[in-house]
């Protein structure tokens, strides 16, 4: 018995399921997480190792190329980086995806324990980290009210442990604001005349500032610890404490050093719209959930504010809303574009009963949907939304072609019971074909190894869940509803033979192609070429991107200064640049920090909806404005892409030259640095690794330190003590513990000529000036060393304006082919542009494999090798029909767009597969040429129907109306004109090939038996 005998048998017990789905699937809903895009297991590992007082290097040297060659022989290793900086190794191992990285973090552990030998003695041990993207930064706050000092006091001792305290919350990370340290600054020369060194400062401070056990004593049944409890209760006693000099004579601290009742050297600064305040990070749990996470921390700051409410806290940045606004979008468009299908339906059907029974499709197959997701381990995103808001138009197709065949059986005289019986068994076969090559057409996705398979892989599958659902609804409940609601009246009739004009009309059109049907496609193959010859020479305009922009509503500015610039300068160039943005009408907030000789400014933007201009104009608007800041490099960057951006450039571009020599690497980079600055389009140049840097150089006389009892390390940590200083001790105040830094004072190493004169001590105890064991002079270095693939590397990256990432790689590329390489040395490509070309080669193997499953679903479906073929032929044409689409809208073509070219391909088919399937049904009963015209006019209406449901259930999302939707468009414009224009080729184009294809199949069929039998004779 047929399954849609079994629906209209049994309707209760359909509709019990049904309940139990809808049931299922709301339960399941409340339970799927909010993420803005799906999660990734990114298979990245780290090996960390410091080493104080290296040079880049010799880092690189000693450490970074020992523990590159042991890596590299890691099973599954697909990319091996590495930076050495001054004092630090950072080697960097990115795995093929599908990698356990479990085992591979053991394997590399193994690895790094059998070179521990060849590393430098003095080095720390190497340290293994794994990358979890998903621990980021969820929120950003910035708290003010306060003196910095009571803010740091505040933030560290309240604020901070509240939120960590939160589930979800991983940490808390503080930036700005003062500290409260006690400073030492010693006198170098004293310490000289006394016979002293700051190691017997430190060691006498240290003694007071002690806490020792002292043994036990027994009181009664109690044995109690004995503490002996060192402190200093007030500043003076730290003045007053007591040295013992060489000679033995007592002297009090002060007449060695000034001590300071201050704060700690800041290292960072943050101001909000230009007022001094304190910054919080706020990182979450790998596997935290963003949305119910940053909900706790906003309701734990409601709770702080009540305590404390002369404290401020602005949200800067908070990705909960984010998610939240561009999810609400994508669900906004999806249920308008569901209304817009069932508008349709009606228009077409012009009865309420059929409408409804059709409508039913949607919310049971998505709440079926739901729980699939659920039991999947999906969360809704912007993938898994989008999905359901691309497939929303396709759920009514099955639904639709079972109800117009059950109602045209009933227009026909049947009973409702019959008529829902054998109108959805004889389209069956032919709906689960045409959902089945839709579902196979994605399989190849989720089989993508890398960050697009990770990414796609639930909007892939979230689509075949709602297409399975769907067929399911219309094979059971459409069928059971129709024998129980489908009435058909005197006007129905009277409506439906209304459509016999539009049918006549048709099937004359199609008549006179099937009598010239070679002319008909003749026609078809010049405009191909035509359309091909206006691609190539780009008439038609054909763009490529990798990622579709999506307003974030943010500009980030990054403001460089040369090297060693005190900080501040740097806070001088930035309050100039603040006043050069104060006057932007779309700025509402302008959040800024300062490191050393580098500022960052973040402008966050007033909503979308009441600004003119995008993020990126705006940002074209902020650049301008900046050109009067001519100390500082100033890069301008949007925030345009879900997915981020990879350094300051951007990364849209990014050229990689490498080779062995730095001094030949940094020529070529800068030669690169020139092609790109004139390229028209580009825009924040950035070179990953800068010119060298003037510094001053520590080098150690090897021999003559050894012979004295010292070493390297040891000469680096004693100007590291002297000059950053050491904390040998804390200061109690009021219960709390501050700092007590000891150093030389400034004046002791603030040129060349004193630095020399630094007196350092070995471990036998010999004190000497520094110029005796080292050379102490001006050089040169490079802060960092890049390295890929165990070759140095210099990279130059940049964004783009205004012009599509595929036209700008390709003019660059061929500006750079023309350039004198040395021997010895490469240039590769990266950035969004690379992962452009990677992404695109394999979604093109993923789309060229989903043909064949396609192929192969038609073949078992019909039982025929030619006959897919002919339906296969639809699949260019719609092609054609979807780059038209792309240059009408100008979107570029990006790895959402490449995927709607895969959805394409499953869906065009669908109408082809159910009009062949009629025209082979009815040729049972009628001549060929009668077949094709009567099974043309009667599917004329549900190919109609299928196809404006489908595109009007787009048409919300092609629009990229409100903030996220501009990642789904490209997707649903795709859709949208490649199902049309195969549409209305499918009406005319199949039937004439199918006619064509089948007199050829006969023919050659009669000349092989007329062989056969003249060979028997």
């Amino acid at each position: 018995m047929k399954i849609s005998d079994i629906s209209v048998e049994r309707p209760v017990t359909i509709t019990m399921i049904v309940l139990a789905i809808i049931l299922i699937g709301l339960i399941s809903l409340s339970n799927l997480s909010l993420e803005l895009l799906p999660d990734t297991d990114m298979p990245f590992l780290m090996i960390r190792t410091n080493y104080d007082g290296a040079s880049s290097e010799e880092i690189e040297e000693s450490i970074t190329k020992v523990i590159e060659e042991s890596a590299a022989t890691l099973d599954g290793l697909d990319i091996l980086t590495s930076t050495s900086s001054e004092g630090n190794s950072l080697v960097s191992l990115e795995m093929e995806y599908g990698t356990d990285l479990t085992e591979a973090k053991s394997d590399l552990r193994d690895s790094i324990s059998r070179i521990k030998d060849s590393l430098p003695e003095e080095a720390d041990e190497s340290q293994i980290l794994s990358f979890d993207p998903n621990s980021e930064a969820i929120m950003t706050l910035s708290i003010s009210g306060k003196s910095l000092e009571e803010l740091k006091f505040i933030a560290e001792d309240t604020i901070s442990p509240a939120l960590e305290r939160i589930s979800g919350v991983a940490s808390v990370e503080i930036s700005g604001g003062l500290e409260r340290e006690i400073q030492i600054n010693v006198n170098q020369q004293q310490l000289k005349g006394y016979g002293l060194n700051l190691s017997d400062i430190a060691g006498a401070i240290s003694k007071v500032d002690a806490n020792v056990s002292s043994g036990y004593i027994d009181e009664g049944n109690k044995e109690l610890m004995l503490r002996a409890i060192g402190d200093f209760n007030t500043i003076s006693e730290i003045r007053n404490l007591e040295i013992v000099t060489a000679s033995g004579e007592p002297i009090n601290l002060s007449e060695l050093a000034e001590v300071k009742d201050t704060y700690a050297d800041r290292d960072n600064y943050s101001y909000l719209n230009g007022e001094p305040s304190l910054g919080l990070s706020i990182q979450k749990e790998g596997e935290g959930n963003t949305v119910a996470t940053a909900a706790a921390v906003l309701e734990e700051l409601d709770s702080l504010k009540k305590q404390q409410p002369e404290i401020n806290t602005y949200v800067v940045d908070n990705s909960a809303e984010d998610i939240e606004d561009s999810i609400a979008n994508v669900g906004q468009t999806f249920i308008i574009g569901g209304i817009l299908a069932i508008v349709i339906l009606f228009v077409f059907l012009r009865h309420i009963g059929s409408t409804f029974v059709i409508a039913t499709a949607i919310p049971i197959s998505i709440m079926a949907t739901f729980s699939l997701m659920y039991f999947g381990d999906l969360t809704l995103n912007m993938m898994t939304l989008g999905g359901l808001a691309l497939g929303v138009g396709m759920l009514l197709d099955n639904s639709i072609v079972v109800l117009e065949n059950i109602y045209r059986h009933r227009i026909e005289g049947k009973n409702r019971f019959n008529a829902a019986k054998m109108g959805a068994s004889e389209v069956g076969t032919a709906i689960f074909a045409s959902t089945m090559t839709t579902a196979a057409v994605f399989l190849p996705v989720v089989f993508i190894q890398d960050m697009i398979g990770e990414i796609f892989t639930p909007l892939a599958l979230t689509v075949v869940f709602s297409l399975l659902a769907s067929l399911l609804v219309a094979l059971t409940f459409v069928p059971m509803l129709s024998s129980k609601l489908l009435h058909v009246s005197d006007e129905d009739k009277k409506n439906y033979e209304s459509n016999s004009k539009t049918r006549e009309i048709y099937r004359k059109f199609l008549n006179i192609s099937l009598e010239h049907r070679y002319k008909v496609l003749s026609v078809l193959l010049i405009v191909i070429l035509l359309f091909g010859f206006g691609v190539s020479s780009g008439i038609i305009p054909f763009k490529t991107e990798y990622m579709p922009s999506s307003d974030q509503g943010v500009v980030s500015v990054f403001l460089d200064l040369a090297k060693n610039t005190k900080a501040e300068i740097t806070i001088e160039n930035l309050k100039d640049a603040e006043a050069s943005l104060s006057n932007i009408a779309e700025v509402d907030t302008i959040y800024s920090s300062v490191e050393d000789n580098s500022a960052e400014i973040t402008l966050v933007l007033i909503d979308r909806s009441e600004r003119d201009k995008d993020v990126e104009e705006i940002a074209e608007i902020v650049r301008n404005q900046l050109t009067n800041i001519a100390a500082a490099e100033i890069n301008v960057q949007a925030q345009n892409s879900m997915m981020g951006r990879r350094g300051r450039g951007g990364g849209d571009i990014e050229v990689k030259i490498k080779g062995a020599d730095l001094t030949t690497l940094s020529s070529l980079a800068a030669e690169v640095e020139t092609i790109i600055n004139k390229t028209e389009g580009t825009r924040n140049i950035d070179l990953s690794v800068e010119e060298s840097r003037n510094e001053i150089q520590i080098k150690s006389k090897t021999g003559i330190a050894k012979k004295l009892g010292f070493t390297n390390s040891g000469i680096a940590a004693s100007i590291k003590e002297a000059v950053y200083g050491i904390t040998p001790a804390q200061y109690t105040e009021a219960g709390e513990e501050y700092d007590i830094t000891l150093k030389l004072q400034d004046t002791d190493y603030n040129s060349i000529d004193k630095l020399k004169e630094i007196k350092i001590t070995s471990g036998t105890g010999i004190t000497i000036p520094l110029k005796e064991v080292a050379a102490v002079e001006k050089g040169e270095g490079y802060s960092e060393i890049e390295r890929e693939d165990q070759e140095r590397v210099i990279s130059v990256s940049s964004g783009i304006f205004n012009r599509a990432l595929g036209e700008v790689q390709s003019e660059i590329e061929t500006k750079i082919s023309e350039l004198d390489i040395p021997d010895g040395y490469t240039i590769d490509y990266g950035g969004d542009a690379g992962d452009m070309a990677e992404s695109f080669s394999q979604l093109a193997q993923a789309m060229l494999l989903g043909i064949i499953l396609v192929y192969m679903v038609m073949a078992s479906q019909f039982e025929s090798l030619i006959h897919p073929l002919i339906v296969m032929f639809i699949v260019p044409l719609s092609l054609i029909g979807a780059i038209i689409a792309l240059a009408l809208t100008n979107i570029s073509l990006s790895v959402q767009g490449f995927i709607g070219v895969i959805m394409l391909i499953g869906i065009v088919v669908n109408n082809a597969i159910v009009m062949i399937d009629y025209i082979n049904n009815r040729r049972e009963n009628e001549e060929k040429r009668e077949a094709i015209l009567n099974a043309g006019s009667i599917r004329l209406r549900p190919i109609m129907m299928t196809t404006l449901t489908t595109v009007l259930g787009l048409l919300p999302l092609s629009l990229g109306l409100g903030q996220g939707s501009e990642s789904q468009q490209p997707m649903a414009v795709v859709v949208i004109g490649g199902l049309s224009l195969a549409t209305l080729l499918t009406l005319i184009i199949i039937p004439v090939l199918y006619d064509v294809v089948d007199d050829w199949s006969l023919s050659i069929k009669n000349k092989i038996e007329h062989l056969i039998k003249k060979i028997a004779k």
